[in-house]
């Protein structure tokens, strides 16, 4: 059964409770911070008693991505919800069974592998089905993610960061161009605020002939550091120098499984949640009653294509 890719692995959560020096006592003790700190913001959700102990493991769950960091993890439990409220789109579960058998889900693959690499870390995968760029949709790389990444939430946190592996043997201008500024700022946002994983590196499979164009448009909207840690790989021999061949499946010279069978599982891991998804899908933010206005995450609405053509 696929329920072992997200059960926490017992050392894995000791070893990150050594790295930062933490006791159960004070994990309790920063929860109940955090939950204090909630009911002071009036924007933020009122969840019912019956859902105490689950949003204490969920906030655990943040004080292990951020290495106990109080601010931070107040910062992803507010972002979190904020993102509900603006990106309606990313966490739309209302038909779950039908979503997973939609031609829209079979296109992209989107799966993280089981293993741990030796470093603790976790791998997230995507590619696409062909290079048929029709059935596309940007919003669906954030709603895998997030889908992923809530059930490991749900779960416990035994990782603080991950690689992503991207196969872009499918990727055309095509793709690229169905991209916007504003999406693509807050793909970024996201992923760094409202789940605070460490990317330890990115990395492109057999990189397409425009992929210098691809980089000098991404650049400008991506940090320094996360450019840094951006590699190209014409091969697989250059891959497994960054992630052992045990953490990967047999498509990409692994000894973990087969991709098709990972994805089958991940989609059955999303099935068995799905009540949980729905449970959870009207604590969002109140914009509203927010005490103090934030920068906001708008911005002028420009395409990759109109960038591309210009």
């Amino acid at each position: 059964m696929p329920e072992y890719y997200v059960i926490p692995n017992e050392d894995g959560v000791k070893r990150l409770m050594k790295e930062y020096g933490l006791t159960r006592d004070q994990i309790n003790d920063d929860v109940d911070t955090v939950r204090n700190w909630m009911l002071t913001q009036p924007h933020l959700p009122r969840l019912p008693e019956s859902k105490n102990d689950e949003l204490s493991f969920w906030i655990e769950g943040f004080l292990r991505l951020t290495k106990n960091n109080l601010e931070k993890t107040k910062l992803a439990v507010e972002s979190h919800f904020r993102m509900k409220t603006l990106f309606p789109q990313v966490y739309d579960v209302n038909d779950l069974s039908n979503y997973v058998e939609s031609d829209l889900y079979d296109y992209l693959t989107m799966v993280m592998f089981p293993k741990h690499t030796p470093d603790g870390l976790k791998i997230m995968y995507y590619s696409f089905k062909d290079s048929n760029s029709q059935l596309f949709r940007p919003v669906e790389i954030y709603k895998r993610m997030r889908l992923m990444l809530d059930i490991y939430q749900k779960k416990g946190i035994d990782f603080t960061g991950i690689h992503v592996v991207i196969d872009t043997r499918n990727i055309t201008l095509s793709h690229i161009s169905q991209f916007d500024l504003f999406q693509l700022k807050n793909l970024i946002k996201l992923a760094q605020k409202a789940y605070p994983l460490r990317l330890k590196h990115t990395h492109i499979l057999f990189p397409p002939s425009f992929i210098d164009v691809a980089k000098n448009i991404l650049k400008p909207f991506v940090s320094k550091k996360m450019f840094a840690r951006l590699s190209f790989h014409k091969n697989l021999e250059t891959l497994w120098e960054h992630i052992p061949r045990d953490v990967l499946p047999i498509e990409y010279g692994g000894y973990n499984g087969n991709l098709d069978v990972i994805r089958e599982e991940w989609k059955t891991l999303i099935l068995k949640n799905s009540e949980w998804f729905l449970s959870n899908a009207s604590y969002k933010s109140d914009e509203s009653k927010r005490l103090k206005k934030k920068k906001s995450f708008s911005c002028e609405k420009i395409s990759f294509k109109t960038l591309i053509l210009d």
